[in-house]
Protein backbone atom coordinates (compact mmCIF):
# COMPACT_ATOMS: atom_id res chain seq x y z
CA UNK A 1 0.00 0.00 0.00
CA UNK A 2 3.00 2.20 1.13
CA UNK A 3 4.56 1.67 -2.33
CA UNK A 4 1.26 2.58 -4.22
CA UNK A 5 1.09 5.83 -2.36
CA UNK A 6 4.71 6.94 -3.33
CA UNK A 7 3.95 6.19 -6.76
CA UNK A 8 0.79 7.69 -6.93
CA UNK A 9 2.66 10.70 -5.06
CA UNK A 10 5.40 10.31 -7.28
CA UNK A 11 3.10 10.52 -10.75
CA UNK A 12 1.06 13.51 -9.15
CA UNK A 13 4.20 15.34 -8.32
CA UNK A 14 5.66 15.08 -11.79
CA UNK A 15 2.34 15.92 -13.34
CA UNK A 16 2.12 19.28 -11.31
CA UNK A 17 6.23 19.66 -12.26
CA UNK A 18 5.09 19.78 -16.20
CA UNK A 19 1.91 21.79 -15.29
CA UNK A 20 4.23 24.21 -13.65
CA UNK A 21 6.91 24.18 -16.40
CA UNK A 22 4.17 24.59 -19.23
CA UNK A 23 2.86 27.52 -17.22
CA UNK A 24 6.03 29.20 -17.22
CA UNK A 25 6.92 28.42 -20.86
CA UNK A 26 3.62 29.60 -21.94
CA UNK A 27 1.81 31.80 -19.60
CA UNK A 28 2.42 35.05 -19.08
CA UNK A 29 4.33 34.60 -15.62
CA UNK A 30 7.88 35.84 -16.80
CA UNK A 31 7.54 39.69 -17.29
CA UNK A 32 5.12 41.99 -18.82
CA UNK A 33 6.09 43.10 -22.45
CA UNK A 34 4.18 46.32 -21.88
CA UNK A 35 4.50 49.28 -19.24
CA UNK A 36 4.32 48.05 -15.52
CA UNK A 37 1.94 50.61 -15.10
CA UNK A 38 -0.63 48.79 -16.82
CA UNK A 39 -0.91 45.91 -14.62
CA UNK A 40 -3.61 47.88 -12.79
CA UNK A 41 -5.90 47.53 -15.23
CA UNK A 42 -9.04 44.77 -15.46
CA UNK A 43 -8.99 44.91 -19.36
CA UNK A 44 -7.78 41.68 -20.44
CA UNK A 45 -4.52 41.89 -21.61
CA UNK A 46 -2.12 39.30 -23.16
CA UNK A 47 -4.69 36.86 -24.18
CA UNK A 48 -5.18 34.39 -26.81
CA UNK A 49 -8.63 32.54 -26.79
CA UNK A 50 -11.13 30.42 -28.87
CA UNK A 51 -14.42 30.72 -28.28
CA UNK A 52 -17.82 29.62 -29.43
CA UNK A 53 -20.15 31.65 -31.73
CA UNK A 54 -22.37 28.97 -32.73
CA UNK A 55 -25.37 30.08 -30.26
CA UNK A 56 -25.10 33.62 -31.76
CA UNK A 57 -24.84 33.18 -35.24
CA UNK A 58 -23.91 29.65 -36.02
CA UNK A 59 -20.72 29.87 -37.14
CA UNK A 60 -19.07 26.31 -37.45
CA UNK A 61 -15.83 26.78 -36.40
CA UNK A 62 -14.14 28.91 -32.53
CA UNK A 63 -13.97 32.51 -32.99
CA UNK A 64 -10.46 33.61 -32.68
CA UNK A 65 -10.24 36.58 -29.98
CA UNK A 66 -6.85 38.14 -28.82
CA UNK A 67 -5.71 41.48 -27.09
CA UNK A 68 -2.27 42.06 -26.80
CA UNK A 69 0.13 42.76 -23.84
CA UNK A 70 -1.61 46.71 -24.06
CA UNK A 71 -4.77 46.15 -23.72
CA UNK A 72 -5.60 46.64 -28.05
CA UNK A 73 -6.64 44.11 -30.29
CA UNK A 74 -5.33 43.80 -34.50
CA UNK A 75 -2.30 44.50 -36.02
CA UNK A 76 -0.79 47.27 -36.48
CA UNK A 77 3.09 46.60 -35.66
CA UNK A 78 4.68 48.96 -32.48
CA UNK A 79 2.57 50.96 -29.97
CA UNK A 80 4.46 53.91 -31.72
CA UNK A 81 3.26 52.96 -35.81
CA UNK A 82 -0.47 53.44 -34.35
CA UNK A 83 -2.11 55.79 -36.57
CA UNK A 84 -5.58 55.23 -35.78
CA UNK A 85 -6.78 54.57 -32.05
CA UNK A 86 -10.09 53.29 -31.89
CA UNK A 87 -12.15 53.36 -29.36
CA UNK A 88 -15.70 52.29 -28.38
CA UNK A 89 -17.86 49.46 -26.44
CA UNK A 90 -18.75 46.14 -27.19
CA UNK A 91 -19.93 46.59 -30.73
CA UNK A 92 -15.93 47.74 -30.98
CA UNK A 93 -14.35 45.20 -28.73
CA UNK A 94 -16.34 42.56 -31.16
CA UNK A 95 -15.69 39.45 -28.21
CA UNK A 96 -17.64 37.29 -31.09
CA UNK A 97 -15.90 38.19 -34.22
CA UNK A 98 -12.50 36.50 -34.81
CA UNK A 99 -9.91 37.88 -35.62
CA UNK A 100 -9.17 40.02 -39.10
CA UNK A 101 -12.78 39.66 -39.34
CA UNK A 102 -13.85 42.83 -36.99
CA UNK A 103 -14.84 46.16 -38.31
CA UNK A 104 -11.67 47.72 -37.25
CA UNK A 105 -9.76 45.23 -39.20
CA UNK A 106 -12.16 45.76 -42.28
CA UNK A 107 -11.57 49.38 -42.47
CA UNK A 108 -7.62 48.60 -42.34
CA UNK A 109 -7.81 46.45 -44.73
CA UNK A 110 -10.06 48.35 -47.10
CA UNK A 111 -8.09 51.64 -46.55
CA UNK A 112 -4.73 49.48 -47.79
CA UNK A 113 -6.64 48.39 -50.83
CA UNK A 114 -7.39 51.94 -51.49
CA UNK A 115 -3.47 53.33 -51.47
CA UNK A 116 -3.05 54.05 -47.52
CA UNK A 117 -2.03 51.45 -45.53
CA UNK A 118 -3.21 52.90 -41.95
CA UNK A 119 -2.28 51.68 -38.65
CA UNK A 120 -5.12 50.97 -36.46
CA UNK A 121 -5.44 49.88 -32.87
CA UNK A 122 -8.40 48.56 -31.24
CA UNK A 123 -9.20 49.60 -27.82
CA UNK A 124 -13.16 48.91 -27.69
CA UNK A 125 -14.32 48.22 -24.11
CA UNK A 126 -17.19 46.32 -23.45
CA UNK A 127 -20.08 47.92 -21.61
CA UNK A 128 -18.23 51.55 -21.50
CA UNK A 129 -19.71 54.61 -22.27
CA UNK A 130 -18.45 57.99 -22.87
CA UNK A 131 -17.46 58.42 -19.39
CA UNK A 132 -15.18 55.30 -19.76
CA UNK A 133 -13.84 56.64 -22.68
CA UNK A 134 -12.23 60.17 -21.46
CA UNK A 135 -11.03 57.82 -18.02
CA UNK A 136 -8.58 55.44 -20.67
CA UNK A 137 -6.32 58.61 -21.24
CA UNK A 138 -5.14 58.97 -18.05
CA UNK A 139 -5.38 55.34 -16.47
CA UNK A 140 -4.55 53.50 -19.66
CA UNK A 141 -3.50 55.09 -22.71
CA UNK A 142 -0.64 57.84 -21.67
CA UNK A 143 0.83 54.76 -19.84
CA UNK A 144 1.52 52.82 -23.41
CA UNK A 145 5.00 53.90 -24.26
CA UNK A 146 5.61 55.33 -27.61
CA UNK A 147 1.19 55.66 -27.86
CA UNK A 148 0.93 59.01 -29.96
CA UNK A 149 -1.85 58.82 -32.42
CA UNK A 150 -3.02 61.43 -35.17
CA UNK A 151 -6.61 60.53 -35.24
CA UNK A 152 -8.91 59.20 -31.91
CA UNK A 153 -12.07 57.32 -33.77
CA UNK A 154 -14.93 57.13 -30.91
CA UNK A 155 -17.27 54.88 -31.97
CA UNK A 156 -20.51 55.56 -29.63
CA UNK A 157 -24.11 56.38 -28.71
CA UNK A 158 -25.74 52.85 -27.88
CA UNK A 159 -24.34 52.75 -24.37
CA UNK A 160 -25.28 56.16 -23.66
CA UNK A 161 -28.94 55.20 -23.45
CA UNK A 162 -28.25 53.30 -20.27
CA UNK A 163 -25.91 54.61 -17.90
CA UNK A 164 -27.86 54.00 -14.82
CA UNK A 165 -26.05 51.95 -12.70
CA UNK A 166 -23.36 51.48 -14.83
CA UNK A 167 -20.57 53.44 -13.33
CA UNK A 168 -18.50 50.54 -12.73
CA UNK A 169 -17.93 49.56 -16.04
CA UNK A 170 -16.50 52.52 -17.44
CA UNK A 171 -13.22 51.96 -15.10
CA UNK A 172 -11.02 49.54 -16.63
CA UNK A 173 -9.17 49.39 -12.78
CA UNK A 174 -11.99 47.66 -11.49
CA UNK A 175 -14.77 46.11 -14.13
CA UNK A 176 -14.37 42.92 -14.77
CA UNK A 177 -16.57 40.96 -17.50
CA UNK A 178 -16.93 37.75 -15.67
CA UNK A 179 -17.95 38.95 -12.46
CA UNK A 180 -14.68 37.38 -10.77
CA UNK A 181 -12.62 39.11 -8.43
CA UNK A 182 -10.07 41.01 -10.11
CA UNK A 183 -6.98 38.91 -8.63
CA UNK A 184 -8.92 35.76 -9.88
CA UNK A 185 -9.01 37.51 -13.17
CA UNK A 186 -5.49 38.76 -13.50
CA UNK A 187 -4.29 35.21 -12.45
CA UNK A 188 -6.48 33.48 -15.65
CA UNK A 189 -5.04 36.19 -17.89
CA UNK A 190 -1.26 35.31 -17.50
CA UNK A 191 -2.10 31.27 -17.61
CA UNK A 192 -1.67 29.22 -20.37
CA UNK A 193 -3.61 26.73 -19.25
CA UNK A 194 -6.53 28.77 -18.81
CA UNK A 195 -6.27 29.52 -22.39
CA UNK A 196 -6.30 26.21 -22.98
CA UNK A 197 -9.25 25.18 -21.42
CA UNK A 198 -11.00 28.37 -23.11
CA UNK A 199 -10.57 26.84 -26.69
CA UNK A 200 -11.43 23.55 -26.00
CA UNK A 201 -14.47 24.33 -24.00
CA UNK A 202 -15.39 26.96 -27.42
CA UNK A 203 -14.83 23.95 -29.72
CA UNK A 204 -17.30 21.92 -27.45
CA UNK A 205 -19.68 24.64 -26.94
CA UNK A 206 -19.94 24.67 -30.96
CA UNK A 207 -19.78 20.76 -31.09
CA UNK A 208 -22.39 20.66 -28.73
CA UNK A 209 -24.83 23.59 -30.26
CA UNK A 210 -24.23 21.08 -33.56
CA UNK A 211 -22.63 23.87 -35.84
CA UNK A 212 -18.83 22.95 -35.40
CA UNK A 213 -17.31 21.03 -37.84
CA UNK A 214 -17.38 17.63 -36.85
CA UNK A 215 -21.30 17.90 -35.49
CA UNK A 216 -23.95 15.81 -37.39
CA UNK A 217 -26.57 18.32 -37.90
CA UNK A 218 -27.23 21.53 -36.67
CA UNK A 219 -28.80 23.20 -33.86
CA UNK A 220 -31.30 25.19 -32.45
CA UNK A 221 -31.19 28.23 -34.54
CA UNK A 222 -28.81 30.77 -33.12
CA UNK A 223 -29.75 34.51 -31.69
CA UNK A 224 -29.02 36.00 -35.64
CA UNK A 225 -32.40 34.51 -36.41
CA UNK A 226 -34.61 35.60 -33.61
CA UNK A 227 -33.26 39.27 -34.37
CA UNK A 228 -34.52 38.75 -37.83
CA UNK A 229 -37.61 37.43 -36.85
CA UNK A 230 -38.09 40.01 -34.20
CA UNK A 231 -37.54 43.03 -36.63
CA UNK A 232 -39.89 41.14 -39.25
CA UNK A 233 -42.53 41.37 -36.80
CA UNK A 234 -41.89 44.88 -36.16
CA UNK A 235 -41.49 46.05 -39.70
CA UNK A 236 -45.16 47.14 -40.23
CA UNK A 237 -44.37 49.75 -38.25
CA UNK A 238 -42.76 52.79 -40.47
CA UNK A 239 -42.09 56.34 -40.61
CA UNK A 240 -39.98 58.42 -43.38
CA UNK A 241 -37.08 60.36 -42.35
CA UNK A 242 -37.61 64.18 -42.69
CA UNK A 243 -41.43 63.69 -42.81
CA UNK A 244 -43.83 65.64 -40.05
CA UNK A 245 -44.44 62.64 -37.70
CA UNK A 246 -40.48 61.70 -38.22
CA UNK A 247 -39.73 65.35 -36.74
CA UNK A 248 -42.59 65.47 -34.00
CA UNK A 249 -41.53 61.89 -32.23
CA UNK A 250 -37.86 63.01 -32.82
CA UNK A 251 -38.67 66.60 -30.74
CA UNK A 252 -40.60 64.57 -28.28
CA UNK A 253 -37.71 62.21 -27.39
CA UNK A 254 -35.46 65.18 -27.05
CA UNK A 255 -37.74 66.66 -24.73
CA UNK A 256 -38.33 63.45 -22.66
CA UNK A 257 -34.57 62.64 -22.23
CA UNK A 258 -33.19 66.47 -22.09
CA UNK A 259 -31.32 66.26 -18.76
CA UNK A 260 -29.47 62.66 -20.15
CA UNK A 261 -28.84 64.61 -23.60
CA UNK A 262 -27.34 67.60 -22.41
CA UNK A 263 -25.08 65.48 -19.85
CA UNK A 264 -24.32 63.52 -22.70
CA UNK A 265 -23.30 66.53 -24.79
CA UNK A 266 -21.06 67.88 -22.08
CA UNK A 267 -19.17 64.31 -21.78
CA UNK A 268 -18.78 64.75 -25.72
CA UNK A 269 -16.96 68.30 -25.38
CA UNK A 270 -14.91 66.75 -22.22
CA UNK A 271 -13.99 64.03 -24.79
CA UNK A 272 -13.20 66.35 -27.45
CA UNK A 273 -10.92 68.15 -25.12
CA UNK A 274 -9.12 64.76 -23.49
CA UNK A 275 -8.55 63.81 -26.99
CA UNK A 276 -7.07 67.39 -28.15
CA UNK A 277 -4.66 67.00 -24.99
CA UNK A 278 -3.58 63.91 -25.62
CA UNK A 279 -2.52 65.62 -29.14
CA UNK A 280 -4.50 63.63 -31.32
CA UNK A 281 -8.05 64.98 -33.69
CA UNK A 282 -11.02 63.52 -32.41
CA UNK A 283 -13.62 61.65 -34.48
CA UNK A 284 -16.83 60.31 -33.00
CA UNK A 285 -19.03 58.07 -35.35
CA UNK A 286 -22.43 57.41 -34.28
CA UNK A 287 -24.42 54.19 -34.37
CA UNK A 288 -27.48 52.37 -35.15
CA UNK A 289 -29.29 49.60 -33.52
CA UNK A 290 -30.31 46.34 -35.21
CA UNK A 291 -34.17 46.43 -33.74
CA UNK A 292 -35.21 48.96 -36.57
CA UNK A 293 -33.76 49.37 -39.96
CA UNK A 294 -33.22 52.22 -42.37
CA UNK A 295 -33.72 51.76 -46.06
CA UNK A 296 -33.48 54.95 -47.83
CA UNK A 297 -35.69 57.42 -46.15
CA UNK A 298 -37.78 54.71 -44.68
CA UNK A 299 -37.23 53.27 -41.13
CA UNK A 300 -39.51 50.36 -40.06
CA UNK A 301 -39.09 48.10 -36.84
CA UNK A 302 -38.64 49.28 -33.26
CA UNK A 303 -39.27 52.92 -33.81
CA UNK A 304 -38.93 53.79 -29.93
CA UNK A 305 -35.53 52.28 -29.62
CA UNK A 306 -35.07 53.89 -33.49
CA UNK A 307 -35.78 57.40 -32.16
CA UNK A 308 -33.68 57.10 -28.59
CA UNK A 309 -30.90 56.43 -30.78
CA UNK A 310 -31.73 59.17 -33.10
CA UNK A 311 -31.80 61.67 -30.20
CA UNK A 312 -28.54 60.68 -28.77
CA UNK A 313 -27.33 60.54 -32.67
CA UNK A 314 -28.72 64.21 -33.41
CA UNK A 315 -26.24 65.28 -29.99
CA UNK A 316 -23.32 63.67 -31.36
CA UNK A 317 -23.87 65.29 -34.46
CA UNK A 318 -24.92 68.69 -33.39
CA UNK A 319 -21.90 68.65 -30.73
CA UNK A 320 -19.27 68.26 -33.91
CA UNK A 321 -20.76 71.30 -35.46
CA UNK A 322 -20.07 73.23 -32.44
CA UNK A 323 -16.38 72.28 -32.19
CA UNK A 324 -15.40 72.06 -35.60
CA UNK A 325 -14.80 68.63 -35.33
CA UNK A 326 -14.96 65.60 -38.47
CA UNK A 327 -17.24 63.21 -37.80
CA UNK A 328 -18.97 60.25 -39.16
CA UNK A 329 -22.90 59.73 -39.86
CA UNK A 330 -22.56 56.13 -39.53
CA UNK A 331 -25.84 55.69 -37.65
CA UNK A 332 -27.77 57.95 -39.94
CA UNK A 333 -26.25 55.82 -43.12
CA UNK A 334 -25.85 52.18 -42.05
CA UNK A 335 -29.16 49.65 -43.38
CA UNK A 336 -28.47 46.73 -41.99
CA UNK A 337 -30.26 43.36 -43.14
CA UNK A 338 -30.53 39.80 -42.57
CA UNK A 339 -27.48 38.12 -41.00
CA UNK A 340 -25.82 41.37 -39.97
CA UNK A 341 -26.35 41.04 -36.29
CA UNK A 342 -26.26 38.08 -33.90
CA UNK A 343 -28.42 40.84 -31.31
CA UNK A 344 -29.51 44.21 -31.48
CA UNK A 345 -26.23 45.83 -31.55
CA UNK A 346 -23.84 43.25 -31.91
CA UNK A 347 -23.15 42.82 -35.58
CA UNK A 348 -21.42 39.75 -37.07
CA UNK A 349 -18.82 39.23 -39.48
CA UNK A 350 -21.13 40.04 -41.93
CA UNK A 351 -22.58 42.88 -40.34
CA UNK A 352 -18.64 44.11 -39.51
CA UNK A 353 -17.73 44.60 -43.12
CA UNK A 354 -20.53 46.85 -43.75
CA UNK A 355 -19.65 48.78 -40.79
CA UNK A 356 -15.75 48.49 -41.37
CA UNK A 357 -16.51 49.44 -45.24
CA UNK A 358 -18.63 52.37 -44.62
CA UNK A 359 -16.33 53.74 -41.76
CA UNK A 360 -13.67 53.83 -44.50
CA UNK A 361 -15.47 55.19 -47.55
CA UNK A 362 -16.68 58.05 -44.65
CA UNK A 363 -12.82 58.56 -43.38
CA UNK A 364 -11.62 58.93 -46.84
CA UNK A 365 -14.46 60.82 -48.47
CA UNK A 366 -13.58 63.59 -45.62
CA UNK A 367 -9.36 63.11 -45.92
CA UNK A 368 -8.99 62.65 -42.40
CA UNK A 369 -6.93 59.27 -42.75
CA UNK A 370 -3.08 59.37 -41.53
CA UNK A 371 -0.59 57.10 -43.01
CA UNK A 372 0.99 56.70 -39.55
CA UNK A 373 1.22 57.58 -35.83
CA UNK A 374 2.55 61.38 -34.62
CA UNK A 375 6.60 61.59 -34.57
CA UNK A 376 7.45 62.15 -30.95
Amino acid sequence: MGAVLRLVGWNLGLLAGLLILAELVFGGWLGDQGNSDLQRLSIYRDVAWHLSAADKYGRTDTVSYRRDVFGFRGRYGVPSDVAVLVVGGSTTDERFVSEGETWTDVLSACLAERGVPTPIANAGVAGQSSRGHILNFDIWFRHVRGLRPAVVLVYLGVNEKVLDGRVVEDDVRRYTESGRPLWVERLLMKSALYGLITTIRGNLAAWKAGYHALSVAGGDQPQSFRVNRQWRDASAEQVTVGSAEHDHRVGVVADQRKSELDAYAHRLRTLAETIRTFGAEPVFATQAGGSYRRVGQTVSGNLKDYFEMAAFNAVTLKTCTQLGLRCLDIGGRLEFGDGDLWDVVHTTPQGSRRVGGMMCDSLLDQRIVPVSGRQP
